[in-house]
């Protein structure tokens, strides 16, 4: 089972959803996944940490008036050092919304955004090393982004994030960002998909057993398909939005 000590410098380490209305975002996520919502106090902004048992697997805060995006699922990756990220993040044509904020007992967090336009967060680990579980059902599974410039994007995270990227054949291009022989996110190239309406952006998966019956399920919750249902060697996916607007995908594993 993946956990923290599976995380390595430059994986996505760890996800939270912006939210204009925290508590039906917990109430939907609870009821889809069968996660508990641990609520912090305000020091924290209230910010929600949810578990699946006793894991520690996503996170959940009210939107801020200076988050350039709407509701949405944001991926941070592990860096052992954020004040360095953040320098190379501006030397790789990005733009650092913020300093570096260390959360008491918990770590420091960094927000920027890509090369390519994109909102990422970065995690330099305190008392909390990431997920406590990754990986496997009701939780993340995949982490993607859908880049407008594929090139700029493979070059920002190369440098920003020291990613050794493998791309792979065919169109549209994709890489992927592999240590020690483990894959950890992809790029997409989606200069075809995007446009003023749809931005370049940073998409998580979830687990599932099967994905109708959890687009049935969030649907009912107040969820909005997106994309319907469809098919990779990877497995089946569909595209969703929370009710509060955030998009992201349920997963489940090919058949056998």
């Amino acid at each position: 089972m993946p956990g923290s000590d599976d995380l390595v410098a430059g994986a996505p380490a760890w996800v939270d959803v912006s939210t204009t209305d925290l508590d039906r975002t917990v109430a939907f996520y609870e009821s889809l996944f069968g996660w508990t919502a641990e609520r912090g106090d305000e020091r924290y902004g209230g910010y929600v940490t949810f578990r699946h048992g006793d894991e520690r697997v996503a996170g959940a805060a009210l939107r801020q008036e200076s988050d350039p995006a709407p509701p949405h699922w944001t991926v941070y990756l592990l860096t052992y050092n954020a004040a360095a990220t953040s320098e190379r993040v501006a030397e790789a044509g990005g733009t650092v919304l913020f300093e570096p904020i260390d959360i008491p007992e918990m770590g420091v967090m960094g927000l920027a955004i890509d090369a390519t336009g994109a909102v990422v967060g970065y995690w330099q680990p305190g008392g909390l090393a990431g997920f406590d579980a990754f990986g496997e059902l009701d939780t993340a599974t995949w982490f993607e982004l859908a880049a407008s410039d594929f090139d700029a994007a493979e070059r920002f995270y190369a440098h920003a994030f020291h990613w050794s990227i493998d791309r792979g054949e065919g169109e549209p291009r994709y890489g992927a960002y592999i240590h020690a022989h483990r894959t950890y996110a992809g790029i997409l190239d989606a200069k075809e998909l995007l446009g003023p309406d749809l931005p370049p952006s940073w998409s998580v998966a979830f687990g599932v057993e099967d994905v109708e019956r959890a687009v049935e399920r969030a649907v009912a919750a107040g969820a909005t398909l997106v994309v319907p249902p469809w098919d990779l060697p990877s497995g089946r996916r569909a595209g969703l939005s929370d009710p509060t607007g955030a998009y992201f995908v349920v997963a489940s594993e090919p058949s056998a």
